[in-house]
């Protein structure tokens, strides 16, 4: 009996399978082809109302802020402080000691530019730590032209905490 209904049942999925399509089915499928057009417009509808949004709110975004790429002091970042200075330049043997901006940059890296703007030594206007350890620091000077250097690398003096010596350089800040 298992036999019957296993017979019939693959005779009528092959009978099925094997007839041409009707006329219902070219409907059902004129219907799917609708229902996808409609379907598309609903998309495009969606897309519209997303960008109308999405226009709204560049228009009532702020405007965009340029970076400052002046390194002038008098824009020198909100937690930079007035402390005082001494660099010392060990090839031509020079040495400011005055008013400086202290600007920290996190984890304790800092870079130190002139309150006045103009250069500390050897037309250096900036000099920048960027820590790697406590005790050593990427070393890089900015020359007048705006041009940054990487130096090397400055180590934490044993002898005042508060400055850095490279080769060519001894940055401190008080």
């Amino acid at each position: 009996m298992k036999t019957t209904y296993a017979f019939a049942v693959v005779g009528l999925l092959a009978t099925t399978a094997c007839t041409p399509p009707t006329e219902s089915t070219d409907i059902s499928d004129e219907a799917a082809a609708n229902a996808v057009a409609e379907d598309n417009g609903a998309n495009d509808n969606t897309d519209q109302s997303a960008d109308s949004a999405a226009e709204k709110q560049s228009s009532e975004s702020k405007p965009a802020e340029v970076a400052d790429t002046s390194h002038s002091p008098s824009k020198a970042d909100a937690d930079s402080k007035t402390a005082e200075c001494k660099i010392k330049s060990h090839p031509a043997d020079t040495e400011f000691k005055g008013e400086c901006e202290f600007i920290p940059s996190g984890g304790g890296s800092f870079s130190v530019v002139r309150s006045s703007g103009e250069a500390f030594v050897d037309g250096i206007t900036e000099f920048v730590l960027q820590l790697d350890t406590k005790t050593i620091a990427g070393f890089s000077a900015r020359s007048d032209d705006g041009e940054l250097n990487y130096l090397g690398s400055a180590e934490k003096s044993t002898v005042d905490a508060a400055c850095w010596d490279a080769e060519n350089y001894t940055v401190c800040a008080y």
